[in-house]
């Protein structure tokens, strides 16, 4: 399997804690499959730990052009959210986020000092979530037929993407909306030409294109 076809996100969420120097660093690492649900993460963190001296954040979300963004949070430029998504793309992961609070215990880190306790902090969320590899994948619609709904349920459940579910709408036809993974596309392609060919199907179309 070609390894353009496959991505790693995390395995679960995590939470991790160090002290260096008296201060407090609590580690977590999310699953976000989006920019809204990665700075909501970021919300509710900061939120639960609104009294620490900074929560330093970075994600990285998207398999194929992977959006990335990070934050000091107040602390000087480039001591924390960098060395956070370093670790991020050091250990290859994309669709995460990885918020590091701090609580200052009375003692300066120095710059190098931060940037260490960070990554570290980092690293420990990051190597305790671990990692799952997930296969890319290619939007299907398909226009069908009511009594043909379980039949084509059926037919592409070897060939959807993992964790996908069909999302289904119901008018004068149905509609499927699901993910093939993009291993399966041209397999998935060869059924939909046939099953077009029966009657089986009405329409199809791939929504990436």
């Amino acid at each position: 399997m070609g390894e353009s076809y496959v991505y790693l996100e995390p395995k679960k969420d995590s939470e991790v804690r160090l002290t260096i120097k008296r201060s407090h660093f609590i580690g977590h690492a999310r699953l976000a499959r989006s920019v809204e649900q990665a700075k909501e993460i970021v919300r509710e963190i900061s939120m639960k730990y609104l009294d620490a001296t900074h929560n330093c954040w970075a994600y990285r979300v998207g398999a194929d052009v992977p959006q990335r963004h990070c934050s000091d949070a107040g602390e000087p430029s480039g001591t924390a959210g960098k060395p956070i998504l370093g670790e991020i793309e050091r250990a290859g992961l994309t669709n995460v986020v990885v918020v590091v609070t701090r609580y200052f215990g009375g003692i300066k880190l120095g710059v190098r000092g931060l940037i260490e306790a960070y990554g570290q902090t980092a690293r420990m969320a990051i190597e305790a979530a671990g990692a799952v590899r997930r296969f890319k994948s290619k939007g299907l619609l398909i226009e069908l037929p009511y009594d043909k709904e379980g039949l084509i349920r059926f037919k592409f459940k070897s060939l959807a993407a993992e964790d996908a579910a069909w999302r289904v709408s119901y008018g004068e036809n149905v509609r499927l909306c699901g993910e093939i993974s993009l291993p399966n596309v041209e397999e998935a392609e060869r059924l939909l030409l046939s099953l077009a060919g029966q009657g089986i199907i009405f329409t199809w179309k791939w929504l990436d294109d």
